[in-house]
C-alpha cells in the first residue's frame, strides 16, 4: 500500500511539474471597426531557431497554441482584405499569454465599403448583423449557412427557423411554412421586397419547394410588419434574397448526385410521355367539340420499373462588376432531378350514429414514385449612373416538373362487417405530370433628388402558370373479402363505368404591379426624422380551365379482362364535351391598391418607426356554373386600415429590446370562393367552394430581447400574441350526399406563445438550438351523435375549444456544428422536432384529424480536397420519420372486418383511431463545389 501511494504522489508530482513548466500563448482575433471576432484568420507563431506553428482562428475567434518553446517569438496574423498584424514578445518556461489582435479593414472608401457589404451579404456575419439592425422583428438564414446545411429547397430550410415549421408533400419534401402556428394561408412570399404570384391551382400562397436553395443570398422570416410591407401577413412574410452581382469576378460551380434508400430497395416507376403536357380537346378544338377516342392516349399508363434512377443536383454562378463598379451582373443556373419513393396506408372513416365515435369504412394502400425536376435561370444587372442615381434589372425563371405514378388498392369494410362476404378490392394505378412555373421581371430605380429627398420605383411583371395531366386506370381486382376473413380469387376486369379518367387542368395567374415610394429626411428638434410615403397597384388576373374525360367500356363489351397492359382493352369516350360546365372554369379578377405614411426617428436609445397603411380589395369573378345557379358571378369589395408601430430600445452596442404591434389581414384563396366541388384522388375528402367566405383580420404584438456578444454567437427570447378575427380553417361538413371539406369563418381565435433562439460557438464547435411554444384557441360549434332515452339516433350541437389548424404547441431546432477553417472541414448534425397538431377540422365532436409528433435527423459536410474545390455530402431523413394522423378517440373493439371481428393492420382496440402513415425513408447526396 505504501509503496502503491509513493508511486501514485510521485507520478503527480511529474505531471505537476510538466505541466507547470509548459508555456502557451492563447488569443482572439477581432475587427477594429466592429469589434466582431474574424473567424478563419490565420496566426503564426515562430522563432529564430526554425520554431515556425500556425492555425486558424475558430467559430468564436479564438486560437490557442500549446507546449510552446520559451524565448524570443513573433506573432502574426493575416485575413483577405484586412492589414497584416505582427508582434514580438519573449515567452517564460510555464508561461500563458493572451493577445487581442485587432484587425483593420485595408477598404478605405465610403463606395468600397458599401460594395464589400453587398457582396458579403451571404455570410453568417451579415445575418447576424441584419437581426441586429433591422427595424422589425426578424430571422435570418445566410447563404453560407444554406450552403452547408442539409437542405436543398428553400421549403426545407424554413424548418430551420425559431417558430416555423413546415407541411410537407405526398414524396416527404417540405412544401409550405407554417409560421407560429398560423396555417400558410396567413404568409406571403417575396422576391427582394416584392410579392410573386402562386402557381398553384388551388391557392394563393406559393409552394416553396419550387425554389432550390442554392439561387439566394439569404432567407429572411418577417414576424412584424411595417406600414411600408403588404399587409397581408398575419403570421408573417417569407422573402427570398437572390444573389447579387459581387464586387470582383466570381464563379460558383455544383455538381452532385442524389440517392433515395426507397428507390435503392424497390426500384421506381416510370410512365410513358412524362415529359409532355397537353392542353384538353375541349381547349384545341372549342367547347361544343365531340371527342373521340384519337383524341386520348394510353402512353401515360404505360409503366416501367426503372432499377436505380440517380437525381442530379447542379448549380452555377458567374458575376462581377466592371473596374470602375458602375456596372454588375449576375448570372445564376441551379438544376435538380430527384427520384423518391412513398409507402402508405389510408383509413377512411365515418361517423358512428350511435357513439358519435370514428367508424373505418375502407383501407388504402398507396404506393407513389415522384420525381421532381428543378429548373430555374436568375439574371441580374445593374447600372450606378453616378452617387445619386441607379438602375436595375432582375428576370427570373422558376420551373418544377412532377411526374408522379400512383397505385392504390382499396378494401372496402363496411359491407363485410355485416358477415355478408361482399367487400371487393379495387385497384387504381395512376400517372400524373405536373409542370408549374413562375416568371418574374423587375425594373427598379432609385434616385437621391436632394440631400433630404429621395424617390424608388419599381415595375414588375409576373406570371406563374401550371399545367397538370392526369391519367387514372380503375381495376377491380380479383380478390373478394368473405365473411369468414378468407379472400376469394377471381379474375382482374376494367371497371365498366370508370374505366379510364383523364383530366386535364391548367391554371395561370399572372400580375402587373407598380410601386412608388418618396423618402424625406429633415431635422427636426435635432433629430433627424425619416418620412416615407407611397403606394402600390396590383391588377392580377387568374384563369382556370378544368375537363374531366371518361373512357368507359363500350356497351357490347362492358366486361373486360385486364392482364397488365392497358392497350388490349377496349375504351370508348364517355364524356364527349369534356367538362366545360365544371366551376373550376373560371376567370378571376383582383385589384389591390395601397397607400401609406411612414415615420422613423431615434432619440437617445429609442428608435421608432410606425405609420398606417391603407389596402382596396376589389375581386370579381365569372366561373363556367348554369346562368340559373348561385355563384357563377360575384363580386367583393373591401378596404382596410392598418396601423403598425415598432420599437428598439439599443441597451448597448450589443443589446436591444423590441416592442411592436400591427394590424393585418388574411384574403380567402380563390379556388375557395368559387363554387365548386374536386374530386382530386389525393384529397381525403372532396373540397367544396364558399362564396360566403369573409377575409380575416387581426391585432398582433410582439416583445423580443436580442443579445449579439460575438459575431455569430446571438440570444434571442421574445412572446408574441395575436387575436384573429374571421379566421379562415377547413372543416368536414356533411352536404347530404356524404362529408365534403369546405373553408369556413369560425369567429374569434387567439394564438400567443414565446420563441427562444441560441447560437454559441467555442474555438471549432458550435451549437444552434430554438425551441417555440405556440398556444392558440379557436371555438366552433360541433355535432355530436348519440342515442336518446328511447332509443332513437339522435344529435345535438356542443361548442367546443382547440388549437388552429397546423398550430404545433412544441417545436424546436438543435444543430451541432464543426468547422475547422484551415483544413476546409465543415459538418453538422441537425434535429427537427415538431408537436402533434391538427391536420383538418371535422364537423363532428373530437373527431378532428391530428397528424403526430415526430423528429427529424440530418447530416451534412464540406471538405476542402484542393484549392477552391470542395467535396461535400448530406443525408436526410436519417430516422425515416413517417407522416401519420390518428383521430383522438378510441377505436372500437369489433369494428373490424369479418363477423369475428378480427383486429385490422394499424388499429389497436381502445386506442386512437389510426389515420393515415407514410413513409419516404432516407435520401443521400454526394457532389463537389468549386468557389473561386
Amino acid at each position: 500500500m505504501k509503496k502503491t501511494l509513493t508511486l501514485f504522489l510521485l507520478t503527480f508530482c511529474y505531471f505537476v511539474s510538466f505541466a507547470a513548466g509548459t508555456s502557451s500563448v492563447k488569443g482572439i482575433v477581432t475587427d477594429k471597426t466592429t469589434g466582431d471576432p474574424m473567424i478563419g484568420a490565420m496566426v503564426i507563431l515562430k522563432n529564430k531557431d526554425g520554431y515556425s506553428r500556425s492555425v486558424s482562428t475558430g467559430l468564436d475567434g479564438s486560437f490557442n497554441f500549446k507546449n510552446v518553446p520559451e524565448g524570443h517569438l513573433e506573432i502574426e496574423v493575416k485575413y483577405v482584405s484586412y492589414a497584416q498584424s505582427e508582434e514580438n514578445f519573449d515567452l517564460k518556461r510555464g508561461e500563458e499569454r493572451f493577445f487581442k489582435v485587432q484587425l483593420e479593414s485595408k477598404v478605405n472608401s465610403l463606395t468600397d465599403v458599401t460594395i464589400n457589404a453587398r457582396a458579403d451579404s451571404g455570410s453568417d456575419k451579415s445575418a447576424r448583423r441584419l437581426v441586429q439592425k433591422s427595424d422589425q422583428v426578424i430571422n435570418v438564414v445566410s447563404a453560407k449557412t444554406i450552403e452547408l446545411s442539409p437542405d436543398i429547397t428553400v421549403a426545407n430550410v424554413t424548418q430551420r427557423v425559431s417558430g416555423v415549421t413546415i407541411e410537407r408533400s405526398n414524396n416527404g419534401e417540405g412544401q409550405y411554412a407554417i409560421i407560429r402556428g398560423m396555417e400558410k394561408r396567413y404568409t406571403y412570399t417575396l422576391i427582394d421586397g416584392f410579392k410573386i404570384p402562386s402557381p398553384d391551382n388551388k391557392n394563393r400562397y406559393v409552394p416553396l419547394d419550387i425554389f432550390p436553395a442554392d439561387l439566394i443570398s439569404r432567407l429572411e422570416v418577417y414576424k412584424s410588419l411595417t406600414p411600408a410591407m403588404e399587409g397581408d401577413a398575419i403570421a408573417g412574410a417569407i422573402n427570398l434574397v437572390l444573389k447579387d452581382a459581387p464586387d470582383k469576378f466570381t464563379v460558383w460551380a455544383n455538381l452532385g448526385a442524389g440517392l433515395s434508400q426507397s428507390v435503392a430497395d424497390r426500384g421506381f416507376t416510370e410512365f410513358g410521355n412524362n415529359s409532355s403536357t397537353y392542353r384538353s380537346p375541349r381547349i384545341n378544338n372549342g367547347d361544343n367539340y365531340n371527342a373521340t377516342i384519337g383524341d386520348f392516349s394510353n402512353n401515360p399508363l404505360h409503366f416501367s420499373n426503372s432499377k436505380l434512377p440517380i437525381g442530379t443536383i447542379a448549380g452555377l454562378s458567374i458575376g462581377g462588376r466592371t473596374t470602375n463598379k458602375k456596372f454588375g451582373a449576375l448570372v445564376s443556373l441551379s438544376y435538380q432531378n430527384i427520384y423518391k419513393n412513398t409507402n402508405g396506408v389510408f383509413f377512411q372513416t365515418d361517423v358512428d350514429p350511435v357513439s358519435n365515435a370514428p367508424l373505418v369504412t375502407d383501407i388504402q394502400r398507396r404506393v407513389y414514385s415522384t420525381q421532381q425536376e428543378r429548373t430555374s435561370v436568375i439574371t441580374r444587372f445593374d447600372y450606378q449612373f453616378n452617387k445619386n442615381n441607379k438602375i436595375s434589372l432582375d428576370a427570373a425563371y422558376i420551373d418544377l416538373a412532377q411526374n408522379q405514378y400512383r397505385y392504390t388498392s382499396d378494401t372496402s369494410l363496411t359491407l363485410a362487417r355485416t358477415g355478408m362476404g361482399q367487400g371487393r378490392v379495387t385497384e387504381s394505378p395512376r400517372s400524373i405530370r405536373n409542370v408549374q412555373n413562375i416568371y418574374n421581371f423587375n425594373i427598379h430605380g432609385d434616385h437621391h433628388i436632394t440631400d433630404q429627398l429621395s424617390v424608388n420605383w419599381t415595375a414588375i411583371y409576373s406570371k406563374a402558370t401550371a399545367n397538370e395531366n392526369r391519367y387514372d386506370l380503375s381495376l377491380i381486382t380479383g380478390r373478394t373479402l368473405q365473411a369468414d376473413g378468407s379472400v376469394a380469387q377471381q379474375p382482374v376486369t376494367v371497371d365498366a363505368l370508370k374505366g379510364q379518367g383523364q383530366t386535364f387542368a391548367y391554371n395561370s395567374d399572372q400580375d402587373k404591379s407598380g410601386y412608388l415610394n418618396f423618402v424625406y429626411t429633415p431635422e427636426i428638434a435635432n433629430t433627424k426624422v425619416e418620412f416615407t410615403a407611397g403606394g402600390m397597384y396590383r391588377h392580377k388576373t387568374r384563369s382556370s380551365t378544368f375537363d374531366d374525360y371518361t373512357l368507359g367500356l363500350p356497351l357490347n363489351n362492358s366486361t373486360q379482362t385486364f392482364n397488365g397492359n392497358v392497350d388490349n382493352n377496349t375504351f370508348a369516350v364517355s364524356t364527349l364535351q369534356g367538362t366545360a360546365t365544371d366551376p373550376l372554369n373560371y376567370d378571376f379578377t383582383e385589384n389591390i391598391g395601397a397607400a401609406y405614411a411612414q415615420f422613423k426617428f431615434t432619440i437617445g436609445k429609442l428608435q421608432t418607426v410606425g405609420g398606417v397603411r391603407y389596402e382596396n380589395t376589389d375581386q370579381s369573378w365569372t366561373d363556367a356554373l348554369p346562368v340559373t345557379q348561385l355563384g357563377k358571378t360575384g363580386s367583393i369589395k373591401y378596404y382596410d386600415f392598418l396601423p403598425s408601430v415598432n420599437f428598439k430600445y439599443m441597451l448597448s452596442d450589443q443589446q436591444n429590446l423590441r416592442a411592436s404591434y400591427y394590424s393585418a389581414i388574411s384574403r380567402p384563396n380563390f379556388y375557395e370562393l368559387i363554387p365548386h366541388t374536386s374530386g382530386d384522388p389525393d384529397a381525403d375528402y372532396q373540397e367544396v367552394g364558399n362564396p360566403y367566405l369573409k377575409h380575416a383580420t387581426s391585432d398582433n404584438y410582439d416583445l423580443r430581447y436580442e443579445f449579439f456578444p460575438k459575431a455569430l454567437d446571438q440570444f434571442l427570447a421574445g412572446v408574441f400574441y395575436k387575436k384573429i378575427n374571421d379566421p379562415i380553417e377547413y372543416s368536414l361538413i356533411n352536404n347530404g350526399l356524404g362529408y365534403v371539406s369546405e373553408a369556413g369563418n369560425f369567429g374569434t381565435a387567439h394564438n400567443y406563445g414565446f420563441e427562444l433562439d441560441a447560437t454559441k460557438y467555442i474555438s471549432r464547435f458550435g451549437v444552434r438550438a430554438n425551441y417555440a411554444f405556440t398556444q392558440s384557441s379557436i371555438t366552433t360549434t360541433k355535432r355530436q351523435d348519440f342515442k336518446d332515452a328511447n332509443g332513437n339516433n339522435t344529435f345535438r350541437t356542443v361548442d367546443q375549444s382547440r388549437p388552429l389548424q397546423g398550430q404545433s404547441k412544441n417545436t424546436g431546432n438543435l444543430s451541432l456544428l464543426y468547422k475547422d477553417s484551415k483544413s476546409g472541414f465543415d459538418a453538422q448534425v441537425s434535429a427537427v422536432y415538431t408537436g402533434e397538431r391538427i391536420n383538418s377540422v371535422s364537423a363532428y365532436l373530437d373527431n378532428d384529424v391530428w397528424q403526430k409528433g415526430f423528429v427529424t435527423l440530418d447530416f451534412s459536410a464540406e471538405k476542402r480536397i484542393f484549392k477552391n474545390f470542395y467535396i461535400y455530402g448530406k443525408a436526410t431523413n436519417l430516422l425515416n420519420t413517417p407522416y401519420q394522423l390518428f383521430i383522438k378517440l378510441p377505436y372500437p373493439a369489433l369494428a373490424a372486418p369479418g363477423a369475428s371481428g378480427q383486429a385490422v393492420e394499424y388499429q389497436q382496440a381502445g386506442k386512437d383511431t389510426f389515420v393515415r402513415r407514410d413513409t419516404y425513408q432516407q435520401y443521400y447526396i454526394l457532389g463537389l463545389h468549386y468557389k473561386l
